[in-house]
């Protein structure tokens, strides 16, 4: 597929310096070029590099730990104290909760066909942008922050001057790495747990910097009241009166707005990026996206974490944002399978103001590009290359190569920097450690995996 979204049967794509050079019909390109390397990606679907426009990596390790739990439970019990875990470990010099979990999560997505992810996380260790450079993968580093204790967990709220701080120094830090393949935005949490003296604060900082805002807006029928009871109007509506919305705001979920709220946020071109399986998982509610894609708002698509989805498979993630809306608007021809898949690439580089970089298949765009083996049984027989790939893939199983800034990172569904199952085994033995250490209950799977638990940071 190029960048006019035009699907060429017998396609190929030249890659040099990091950048797409060409796309075109595969004689043609192979008269104009002679590759150094080249992937042979006859049967397979060559597609732009998936887009993740939210998501949690600390919370990898929370898969599959609690579900069925109301949104303020889940809260509570699942994000509330590992969130207070990393903000103690921030503030003790120990890097390895985030940087593990990270390390795992960027393994997972990239085996997904995940080129470009946006990763909002609290109290984040400068070393976690060396994971990011390590594993390959382009982030949007998103650093949380807040300072109302909305959920009555003091511990998971870093003191706002050591928060800023920290902003300050990893702005450079994400500059720094090569092929401008880390950025950096800040994260005030949401609405409800950041004053509007720290948001307008973020305003004038991001303002300065030159970088993006990324936050929860108007999440739960919890979050909307609080504000609605305090202000008296709208999430969206007092964000918008702060002066916080704009182009260099991607709003996650977007679930319980108003018709006036979908017009704030086309006037003034702020992104959204939906989570369908989270919002399904924790009953948050349904995003008018057909309204936002109406208006003209740019649509992204997230997984949110692997705590409340649980997997990475962007392609499950159309599927099921496609179907949520058909059964919402009772209309069966709503977000069409393009359209769909749209948000995954495209969509969600304009959400993320990066268009003009990645999203699509088009000379001079940054190469990143993912290769999608069609041979499986369940894919079969191929009557429509996009409804197939919305309907019937699998990104784990049906992904087989990943490209990211023209560097081949997973070839045949193995990753070439690293081994996946040493990332998951270390990953694995770190966390039943640093569990042990705080006196939680391990499950019984670490019986299996772990002979023991000592310190966390041997």
């Amino acid at each position: 597929m190029d960048g006019d979204g035009e699907i060429l049967y017998d396609g190929s794509l030249a890659i040099h310096d990091a950048r797409i050079v060409d796309v075109g019909p595969a004689d043609r390109i192979a008269e104009r070029y002679t590759g150094s390397e080249v992937l042979n990606a006859r049967g397979k679907a060559v597609l732009p590099g998936l887009i993740n426009a939210h998501h949690h990596f600390l919370q990898t390790f929370l898969k599959g730990s609690r579900d069925d739990l109301p949104f303020a439970d889940w809260i509570d019990q699942v994000s509330s104290p590992f969130i207070s875990m990393a903000v103690s470990d921030f503030l003790a010099g120990q890097p390895d909760l985030q940087c593990q979990a990270a390390r795992l999560g960027c393994a997972e997505a990239l085996l997904s066909g995940i080129t470009c992810v946006l990763n909002m996380e609290w109290a984040t260790p400068p070393e976690l942008i060396d994971v990011y450079a390590e594993m390959g993968l382009r982030v949007i580093h998103t650093l949380s922050m807040s300072d109302v204790d909305q959920w009555g967990n003091a511990g998971m709220l870093l003191p706002v001057d050591a928060t800023l701080e920290l902003a300050e120094d990893l702005i450079p830090r994400c500059g720094s790495v090569p092929e401008e393949r880390i950025s950096f935005r800040y994260g005030p949490a949401c609405e409800n747990s950041v004053s509007a003296d720290l948001l307008q604060e973020v305003r004038d900082r991001a303002t300065r910097h030159g970088v993006g805002i990324h936050m929860h807006v108007a999440e739960s029928r919890l979050s909307w009241d609080n504000i609605h009871a305090r202000h008296g109007t709208t999430p969206v509506q007092y964000l918008h009166d702060l002066g916080l919305l704009g182009p260099d705001l991607l709003a996650a979920h977007c679930i319980w707005l108003s018709d006036e709220d979908v017009e704030i946020l086309a006037r003034t071109g702020t992104g959204v990026s939906y989570s369908p399986e989270c919002h399904m998982k924790v009953a948050l509610g349904i995003a008018p996206i057909v309204e936002l894609l109406e208006a003209g708002v740019p649509v992204a698509l997230g997984i949110d974490s692997s705590a409340v989805n649980d997997n990475m498979d962007l392609f499950e993630a159309t599927r099921v944002g496609a179907m949520l809306q058909k059964i919402e608007t009772m209309d069966p021809a709503v977000l069409p399978a393009a359209q769909a898949l749209e948000m995954a690439t495209i969509g969600g580089a304009r959400a993320l103001g990066m268009d003009s970089d990645i999203g699509s298949l088009e000379p001079g765009k940054r190469a990143d590009v993912v290769l999608v083996d069609l041979s499986g049984i369940h894919l079969r027989p191929i009557n429509n290359i996009l409804n197939n790939l919305v309907y019937c893939a699998s990104a784990p199983a049906d992904v087989s190569d990943v490209i990211v800034g023209g560097e081949v990172l997973v070839r045949d569904h193995q990753l070439c920097r690293f081994e996946a199952g040493e990332v998951a085994a270390e990953a694995e033995r770190f966390l039943c450690r640093r569990l042990t250490s705080a006196g939680m209950r391990l499950p019984r799977f670490y019986d299996s995996v772990n002979e023991t638990c000592g310190n966390p940071w041997d």
